[in-house]
């Protein structure tokens, strides 16, 4: 799972990025045949490399999600970078106003949440940047001050990147907790109840709720699913049954359990699930063990199957002789 979070979130951003520079590309191609675009332009050579780039963009779009590692991401950037090298180098070198289609690159590098990546981006623009410029300051920045005006670039370019380098690290730590956490599938439900067990033991005269989730069948990505649950409620728990789970929240009443099962059927609906089902059991109020909580979380979810309406809530309760269940259905 960890590997296959890390992938979609690379592929996500490249082929974001791709989107992005197949329309700059565009622009650009207007803009330095405008009147206004003074430098000089080698325009056969400017369409070949507009040809890489396109291939580049395009071929990133269409690659399967699981060939995104972080080190074919590095790669991809520098490959961005060589290739916005020859743009700039054949519509003008330092006189070039397309080095501002560097920007993008350096703060996309920063959304895949891994500092390598983003200094493989900043290492490249620096060498590829010079590199375009390096013939006209050899040939006449002395007299023109060119050599200034590409020192100058290049120290926005890693001021830029020095930037987005220390954000990328910031948020290192809380990509890596996500990735290292892994959803086992509990079979028996034995590791869902050793769940209530620890939090019965631990927190003694505090209410513990049970809450049972079935999202439906037509959940587009079930583990991107369990991700949303984590951040928005607590660590689920996936259970040996389709895409079933089940949550121990301690320390909140019916509502609060019952807020808490509206945002886990948000969530899978947002994912294209239908007919989603949610059944919860109070300690102490619905059973006074791990074993007896769970049966009655479950006998709620299957009440919850009896509402006729596209999602159901069904709280387990004791507001009558007969431990009647109290049905609500989730709007």
């Amino acid at each position: 799972m960890n590997g296959k979070t890390n992938h979609r979130r690379n592929a996500r951003t490249l082929k974001t990025l791709s989107l992005l520079y197949l329309g700059l590309i565009a622009i650009s191609l207007l803009f330095v045949h405008s009147e206004s675009y003074e430098p000089a332009v080698s325009y056969v050579l400017l369409y070949f490399a507009v040809s890489v780039g396109i291939v580049t963009a395009v071929a990133l779009l269409l690659l399967p999600t699981q060939q995104y590692t972080n080190g074919f991401a590095s790669g991809a950037y520098a490959l961005f970078a060589a290739f916005l090298a020859m743009m700039v180098f054949f519509s003008g070198g330092v006189s070039s106003e397309l080095y501002v289609l560097y920007f993008p690159l350096l703060l996309a590098s920063a959304l895949h949440g891994n500092w390598r990546i983003t200094l493989v981006a900043l290492i490249s623009t620096l060498f590829t940047y010079f590199l375009a410029v390096t013939p006209d300051i050899m040939n006449e920045g002395a007299a023109t001050g060119e050599a200034t005006l590409a020192l100058f670039r290049l120290a926005v370019f890693a001021l830029t990147g020095v930037f987005v380098l220390v954000t990328a690290r910031n948020s290192v730590g809380a990509a890596a907790d996500s990735e290292d956490y892994s959803y086992e599938t509990d079979e028996d439900g034995s590791m869902l109840r050793e769940q209530v067990e620890a939090e019965l033991a631990a927190r003694k005269g505090v209410p513990i709720a049970v809450m049972l989730v079935d999202p439906g069948r037509k959940v587009e990505d079930v583990e991107l699913l369990l991700e949303r649950v984590r951040a928005r409620i607590g660590d689920p728990v996936l259970l040996g049954e389709g895409a079933c789970f089940g949550i121990v929240l301690s320390g909140m009443d019916d509502r609060g359990v019952e807020s808490a099962a509206r945002r886990a059927l948000a969530a899978a609906s947002s994912l294209g699930a239908e007919e989603t089902r949610a059944g919860a059991a109070i300690y102490p109020r619905d059973a006074r063990s791990a074993n007896d909580l769970l049966v009655a979380a479950g006998q709620a979810l299957e009440a919850a199957f009896e509402i006729e309406s596209p999602s159901a809530i069904v709280l387990a309760g004791r507001g009558t002789p007969r431990s009647e269940a109290r049905y609500r259905a989730a709007r």
